[in-house]
Order: structure tokens, then C-alpha cells, then sequence
């Protein structure tokens, strides 16, 4: 190895937390110049390794070393003193700051008296943001900003602490095809500039285009390593799972065309979309497609209740209706798994049964009194059926993994016996395996009469799993496709700007 060159070592790394053994002696390195990519399963101890590297978990034993030296880091500060930062999956914002404001959180330059230089605090921010060709008002608050957004701000508070080397969690979840490409092009100047980066994800295509090499870590212990000449999505599939490869989800509901459950008829708002005429038929998978801004998401808020509407109607069962809350959508018999499961699909300091039994708590009450036992019987059962990774029903579901949590997201809904479910990127940063559930999950939904609409830009996806598919550019409907006219470069091209 090139003497110049500085290095990261994680050695002999175990952690156990209650009945679960998270992390076995895993040694992982990272070297600078260089893409080291961590894959594997929801729960396989990946979200646990990089706590303990940024000083958010502390081992039970192991050692970390840079340049071949111990170094001890207790908490965030002293990652932060070794040249060591992170793009977190979960949004670490505050809401009511400005964008600059966040970038710049505990790095806040200072001018000679002691007093934080806002000016220059502003002026490095838009260089940051600049760079990665992003255009974004420094002083907007973030709390007004989307997910997106908060994505790109994450990175740059990252970028921002000049690092040795940087973690980067799901960097592009929320991000579209033509941020994602810039991210890569800003990956690689940090490699030529002497970064070593430790890439996240659950989207093989890109861990195979970014990496130099791939480490596969299965529950708890690493499994196999990959360089990048070696690697595939199919060896990398079979290393995490343990199959030589996961059956693509092609959609196997029974659905025929019938009557509407659900229609919007020349729907608006503001700027988020316009004249939209959508229909979802009993038993129907639904998909809609667009890049952001292009107003897919703020569709389904819409039918939730969660945003207004200037103009245009939505009618349920062929019955004009009103949808002014999501308690609305509840008593018509529509839920929503939003793309932001942590912040508006949960309660994370509930438990995993709290929160399967959210949506049915009044039928489960009754003067006054709550059936814990029942409650427990309902939560038994999907975890069961959903495959949920947890040893007690009664553990915070802050602790279960990115795929587990999306899992009891859906349990709430599929225990109010919805007629009809909307899913906002339903697989975003869950891993293979989790993906192919949750497609499951949606077929039988959808077989035993509920409807669904799903809103992705996971084309291949969509394809095998939904039934018709509607692409938006620009606020408004493109195109839509039926199940014999699929095609992913034609839906690709349907939702890409011109």
C-alpha cells in the first residue's frame, strides 16, 4: 500500500444489544483515494458499524485505527476532530434554521470578536451547494424545504468539515437520476482529492458503478469481500442472502377491470400539480412516476389529506367526496405510507405494538380500557406475516432497522383493513429481500380487494409489480402506460426533462 496514502481500520468490532447480537468481530478498512461500499440485508449490523465509527454507539469490544494508530471516539465531537464525517440516512436537521445555518451546525465560522460570521457562513454554503450543482436559497428554513432537499443539505454539512473520510448513508435515496450523477461526479473529485468514502446503499446498480470494492456484512459478521472487476448484481444478491437470486416481483395480483374505488378528476394545487385525472380501479395496482418536483408525491399528500387542493374533484366509490385531513382519507378507508417513514409513518420512542395498533386504537378501547392482550394477538400476527425482525413486540421501534420500521408502517394500515393504500417510495433504503415482501405484501393486499397506487422511480420495479403506470413531468400527467405497452426505456424517457 502507498505510504502517502491514510487509512481507516475498524478491527475485531462486536456489539450486542438486548437478544441480539448486532455485530460479531467485523474488521472493515478504508483507505483514501478509494470507494469501500458496506451492503447487506436491513438489520445485518450496518446502521451499527458506522454508529460506532461516529462515535454514536460505543463497542463492547474491537478497536479503531487511523494510519495504524488507536484512536478512541466516544461521541460525534471526536469523529469530528479526526477528519471523520457522515451522510446520515435519518435527517439529523434542525427545522426552524436556515439552510446555511444547518450546513454549518457546530462548524460555524467565527470573526475576529468571537461572533459567528454569517456572511461568510452564507457565502461558503452557496460555494457548497454550487459545487454539486444544486441552486437553493441559503437562508429558506429547512423545515419548509422537502426531502430532497434535506438530503442534499446532509451532504453538504458533510462536505463542509473537510474530511479524510466520509460515510455516506443512502446518500441518493431522494435524489433523481440527474442529482445522483452529479453526486458521482462529486464522489469522484473527493476520491482525486485523497478522500477515502464509505458508500451505503441498497441500489446494487450504483454500488457497482461508484465502488472500488464492495464488503457484504450478514448478520453481524462480514460475509465477503468484492473489488469492483469481480462484482455483480446476482453474486452480490446471493452473498446477502444467501440465494443464488431474488425472483423479480412481476405482478401476480388477479386484478381485471372493473368499476373505480378511487378518481380525480382535473385535481391542482399551486405549484405542486395541475389538471390532475387519475383513476384506480378495485384490485388495481396503480404506478405513478416522475422525477421530484414533478408533483407525483404531492399527489398522494393530497388524497391523504395532508395538502390542500385549489381545484378539481376526488371521488371514492364514485361518490363525490371531501378530503380535508387525513382523518378524512381514514373513514373513507384510504392509508398512507409516506416516504418519510421515521418522521410521519411512526411514533419511534412507541413500541412495535403501539404502533401496529395505531390506527385501531378506538376499536381496541373500550370504556376507557385498551386490550393489551388483543393488541398483542394483532401485533403477533403481522409481525409473523410481515416477517418483522424483532425479539419483543414491546421493543422501540427506533431500534429496528430501515426495512423492519417500513414493515410496521404497513402492519397499521393492513390492521384498519384499508380499502385503499397509497405508498410513497415504498422500497426506498430497504434491501433486496425487504423489497421483494413488500411487493408480496401489495399483491395479496390487492388480490383480497383492496387498491393500491404506488409513487417510485424505481422503473423495474413498477414494471413487475403494478398493473398500469402514469408518468408527470412538470406538474403534469405525461403519459400513461398499460401492462402490454411496458417498457423501461420508454417510461424512463416519459418522466426524464427535455
Amino acid at each position: 500500500m502507498n505510504k502517502n496514502k491514510d487509512k481507516l481500520l475498524m478491527k475485531g468490532i462486536s456489539k450486542a444489544f438486548p437478544g441480539v447480537k448486532a455485530l460479531d468481530k467485523v474488521s472493515f478498512e478504508v483507505i483514501s483515494g478509494e470507494v469501500h461500499s458496506l451492503i447487506g440485508q436491513n438489520g445485518a449490523g450496518k446502521s451499527t458499524l458506522m454508529g460506532i465509527l461516529n462515535g454514536i454507539t460505543h463497542p463492547d469490544e474491537g478497536e479503531i485505527f487511523i494510519n495504524e494508530k488507536s484512536v478512541v471516539i466516544d461521541d460525534p465531537n471526536d469523529a469530528f476532530d479526526l477528519n471523520l464525517s457522515i451522510v446520515h440516512q435519518e435527517f439529523t436537521l434542525c427545522n426552524n434554521s436556515t439552510v446555511a445555518e444547518n450546513i454549518f451546525l457546530g462548524n460555524e465560522p467565527y470573526n475576529k470578536y468571537g461572533i459567528i460570521n454569517y456572511n461568510l457562513m452564507h457565502k461558503k454554503a452557496k460555494e457548497l451547494l454550487k459545487s454539486i450543482n444544486i441552486n437553493l436559497d441559503t437562508n429558506q428554513i429547512v423545515g419548509n424545504l422537502n426531502t430532497s432537499q434535506w438530503q442534499i443539505i446532509e451532504i453538504c454539512k458533510a462536505l463542509a468539515k473537510e474530511p479524510k473520510f466520509i460515510v455516506m448513508d443512502e446518500p441518493t435515496a431522494s435524489l433523481d437520476e440527474t442529482q445522483i450523477e452529479n453526486l458521482f461526479s462529486i464522489i469522484n473529485r473527493l476520491k482525486n482529492n485523497g478522500i477515502g468514502i464509505i458508500y451505503i446503499s441498497h441500489k446494487l446498480n450504483e454500488i457497482i458503478k461508484i465502488s472500488d470494492r464492495i464488503t457484504v456484512l450478514k448478520d453481524g459478521k462480514i460475509k465477503q469481500i468484492f473489488e469492483k472487476s469481480k462484482a455483480s448484481e446476482s453474486l452480490l444478491v446471493q452473498s446477502m442472502v444467501g440465494e443464488k437470486i431474488i425472483n423479480k416481483n412481476e405482478a401476480t395480483n388477479i386484478f381485471q377491470q372493473q368499476d373505480n374505488i378511487l378518481e380525480t378528476i382535473n385535481l391542482s394545487y399551486s405549484n405542486h400539480f395541475k389538471d390532475i385525472s387519475i383513476s384506480l380501479k378495485k384490485g388495481e395496482i396503480l404506478g405513478l412516476s416522475g422525477l421530484l418536483g414533478s408533483g407525483v408525491n404531492e399527489i398522494l399528500r393530497c388524497l391523504f389529506g395532508i395538502i390542500p387542493k385549489n381545484n378539481g374533484e376526488i371521488l371514492f366509490a364514485n361518490k363525490n367526496v371531501k378530503i380535508n385531513s387525513p382523518q378524512d382519507a381514514v373513514n373513507l378507508g384510504i392509508g398512507y405510507i409516506p416516504a418519510d417513514r421515521k418522521n410521519e409513518g411512526l411514533i419511534q420512542e412507541n413500541s412495535i405494538k403501539d404502533n401496529s395498533v395505531l390506527t385501531i386504537f378506538k376499536k381496541l378501547t373500550k370504556f376507557t380500557f385498551f386490550n393489551s392482550r388483543q393488541a398483542s394477538v394483532i401485533t403477533d400476527e403481522y409481525i409473523e406475516k410481515l416477517n418483522i425482525r424483532s425479539n419483543n413486540i414491546n421493543s422501540y421501534v427506533m431500534n429496528l432497522s430501515g426495512g423492519n420500521q417500513q414493515k410496521v408502517v404497513i402492519a397499521k394500515w393492513l390492521a384498519k383493513n384499508c380499502k385503499v393504500l397509497l405508498f410513497d417510495e415504498p422500497t426506498k433504503g430497504i434491501d433486496v429481500a425487504a423489497k421483494a415482501q413488500i411487493w408480496r405484501l401489495i399483491n395479496e393486499f390487492t388480490n383480497s380487494g383492496g387498491s393500491v397506487i404506488v409513487a417510485s422511480n424505481e422503473i423495474p420495479e413498477l414494471i413487475f409489480g403494478c398493473n398500469r403506470i402514469i408518468t408527470m413531468q412538470k406538474l403534469k400527467i405525461v403519459e400513461t402506460f398499460d401492462k402490454e405497452n411496458f417498457n423501461e426505456e420508454k417510461i424512463s424517457l416519459s418522466i426524464s426533462t427535455t
